[in-house]
């Protein structure tokens, strides 16, 4: 389970490092997730009473270390310190070197660990979540994978905060076309949960704008939207759009 502040923190400069790695190998660390061959190492450590997040590709193999491992840190970090102060990302991020980012770890589960029980957040977090993405998109920066639950964390208060920014861009250097289409992947992904797990409170231009940037995801040349390849994600949209339809009526039967 991996988790992290709500961004409070963030006043903090998060340029410096708390600590090295020298440091990290003379304590003991919780393995969150161990990745596969081409993903970090995501553990928690506790220095000096303060548990962290350190995200490290420092025991993959060499070409994946000296590659992907040294990109995807560099694009994390810049990403991070780019949120410094944005309510909903992660806190004091630092590089720890050329394999490896920390930033503050805090208790809570992930979107997709609350779907899996059946525990969906309260009604207010989609809202704030939506907020964090229009905050970070005033930013400059689009994260390009909110679709994935594991990227979404749900506090203890019920809060939302982004994980996971490898995959994110810079839009200040994207024509305005490219920069909008961006925006739409990013909301388009809160909207799909707050669809799937709170229906009822989701209102018609949401779910406008969710139909129309999936329709452009037809556009994109991978993973089989170009060529109809993709039905399932067809099929679960269509289904939550008539579950919601049918909950509509319902309560407005009673």
């Amino acid at each position: 389970m991996e988790t992290v502040n709500s961004g409070a923190s963030n006043a903090a400069a998060p340029g410096g490092a708390a600590f090295t790695r020298s440091d990290l190998e003379r304590g003991e660390a919780d393995v969150l997730h161990a990745g596969r061959w081409g993903n970090a190492e995501v553990r928690k450590h506790v220095r000096n009473g303060e548990p962290w997040v350190v995200k490290d590709f420092r025991r993959r193999a060499w070409v994946v270390r000296q590659t992907l491992g040294r990109w995807f840190i560099r694009r994390e970090v810049r990403a991070l310190r780019a949120l410094c102060g944005v309510p909903g990302i992660p806190a004091d991020a630092f590089r720890l070197d050329a394999f490896a980012l920390c930033y503050r770890f805090v208790p809570g589960e992930t979107l997709r660990e609350r779907k899996t029980r059946e525990r969906p957040p309260g009604r207010s977090f989609y809202a704030a979540l939506e907020t964090t993405v229009e905050a970070m998109h005033a930013r400059g920066i689009a994260h390009l994978d909110l679709r994935n639950g594991r990227n979404l964390l749900v506090t203890e208060a019920q809060q939302p905060v982004l994980l996971d920014f490898q995959s994110s861009v810079r839009l200040s250097r994207l024509p305005r076309f490219l920069q909008r289409i961006l925006r739409d992947i990013d909301v388009s992904g809160v909207y799909k949960w707050w669809l799937m797990l709170d229906p009822l409170s989701i209102d018609d231009a949401r779910c406008d704008r969710l139909l129309a940037a999936h329709r452009r995801r037809h556009l994109w040349p991978f993973k089989g939207y170009r060529f109809g390849l993709n039905l399932g994600r067809e099929r679960r949209l269509e289904k939550w759009f008539r579950r919601r339809g049918e909950l509509r009526r319902e309560s407005e039967t009673r």
